[in-house]
């Protein structure tokens, strides 16, 4: 009995042991990572069950290249960014970058791809050339999205939130708010399946920023090898010209 009890201990150990090397940072090919995103089209969205878009299949590419397995959670943006924040998820994506997000995430380098923010009207008579033009309208932002240095600043008086860019570009149609402040590329992506698509048009750029992907800070040393090794295989990856295949349009 004593010797079983031995055994038992013993393997025990071991198992303690083994599965510690195998999470470790310089062993993680038999890691699963979490990702946590938002509908964010092209670059990501959920369709059919599945995290699809053109990140999406860039993070896949990396992951498989490092051995990695990715889990793919879909999150309204203000939970997905608290999930990583508190380490219920590893990391979160595209994300702009900024002094005060550098203080809680840790980056890759190496960013994701590129995009504009701008500012969509509807009406016909809003013609603004400046954030200073924008001073009486109603001007409508996403909670919590970035859109570059000085910008929500910029805006005279306090914009109107919205949850998602959906929701933001659906109040500009229905004419509950004047202007929306958002990315270029998914607005462009969602007005095209509005009824006022055709009739939003941008009238300023205000900025041009990469898109990121961040992990998180509450293991760190797991948090930096993480971004260190995205960084590596996405700068690889760009120097060759070389795309991940584009999902299916939703």
């Amino acid at each position: 009995m004593k010797n079983c009890a031995l055994f038992l201990a013993a393997m025990a150990l071991a198992l303690s042991v083994a599965t510690g090397f195998l999470l470790s940072p310089g062993h993680a090919r038999a890691d699963e990572v979490r990702f946590v995103y938002e509908d964010f089209p092209p670059f990501e969205y959920l369709k059919d069950g599945e995290a699809r878009g053109d990140s999406a299949a860039l993070i896949r590419r990396v992951c498989a290249e490092l051995g990695l397995t990715p889990v793919f959670l879909h999150r309204p943006w203000v939970r997905a960014m608290d999930d990583v924040l508190t380490g219920h998820a590893d990391g979160i994506f595209s994300v702009y970058r900024s002094e005060e997000r550098d203080r809680s995430l840790i980056f890759a380098q190496q960013p994701l791809a590129h995009d504009e923010t701008v500012v969509f009207v509807a009406r016909d008579d809003l013609r603004p050339e400046s954030l200073s033009d924008l001073a009486g309208l109603r001007v409508g932002v996403v909670r919590g999205h970035h859109n570059g240095p000085g910008v929500i600043e910029g805006i005279p008086g306090a914009p109107h939130l919205f949850k998602d860019v959906r929701t933001l570009l659906a109040m500009l149609c229905e004419g509950r708010i004047d202007a929306a402040m958002v990315t270029r590329g998914p607005g462009e992506h969602v007005l095209r399946q509005l009824e006022c698509g055709n009739r939003a048009r941008v009238v300023m750029v205000l900025a041009r920023m990469p898109l990121h992907i961040a992990f998180s800070k509450v293991d760190e040393a797991r948090g930096r090898w993480l971004a260190e090794s995205f960084s590596r295989e996405l700068a690889r990856i760009a120097a060759g010209g070389e795309a991940a295949p584009e999902s299916a349009e939703p």
